[in-house]
């Protein structure tokens, strides 16, 4: 049951536009609907989940919070990633720069939809750019970074208008700082 609750929460994080009915869940996730229905209301306990009536529906939503659940979905999905050893070795690098930081994976790849032409689009959240610039520029691959300070991204999380976080934040994994992300997505919707 808790691996289910963890398939469900990943499925919603996945796809963060769009609500789901519990029944809809059931039937992606080939479960039961007793199953799933029990699963959203122990994810709706944690907080991890949003569950809104709409007529004899029940919309679900992810609710950008962090949790335990949270943290061990995003760390699967980052899993995941690894099994393109590019992503592994970005990854390992990565780590290695002191300065704090946030990087997330968006795009085709992030989508699941690349193909072989289709470059790393990175949002790399900092203050200091350059220790990072010098880890990425190491990489004979095509990758785009958008670089963004802390205090901007939160004003475009916050914004209503078309920006490359509010691309990002619809689909992404986040390669560095799972905790932190979600702390300034918080604070942002307060």
């Amino acid at each position: 049951m808790d691996n289910e609750k963890l398939n469900i929460l990943k499925l919603l994080i996945e796809n963060q536009e769009t609500p789901f009915s519990i029944r809809k869940i059931s039937q992606l996730r080939k479960v039961n609907y007793k199953s799933a229905y029990y699963a959203l209301k122990k994810l709706e306990k944690e907080g991890a989940v949003i569950l809104k009536h709409s007529g004899n529906t029940t919309l679900c939503s992810f609710n950008r919070t962090f949790n335990d659940s949270v943290f061990s979905v995003e760390y699967e999905r980052r899993r995941e990633l690894f099994r393109n050893k590019n992503f592994l070795v970005i990854y390992s690098d990565l780590r290695k720069v002191k300065a704090p930081f946030i990087a997330l994976l968006f795009g085709s790849h992030a989508k699941g939809a690349q193909n072989k032409q289709s470059d790393i689009d990175l949002l790399v959240i900092a203050e200091d750019f350059k220790p990072i610039e010098a880890v990425l520029s190491r990489f004979p691959l095509s990758i785009h970074t958008t670089n963004i300070r802390y205090k901007d991204f939160i004003e475009m999380l916050k914004s209503r208008e078309f920006t490359v976080v509010s691309e990002a934040i619809k689909r992404n994994i986040i390669l560095i700082g799972i905790e932190e992300y979600y702390r300034m997505v918080e604070n942002a919707n307060r």
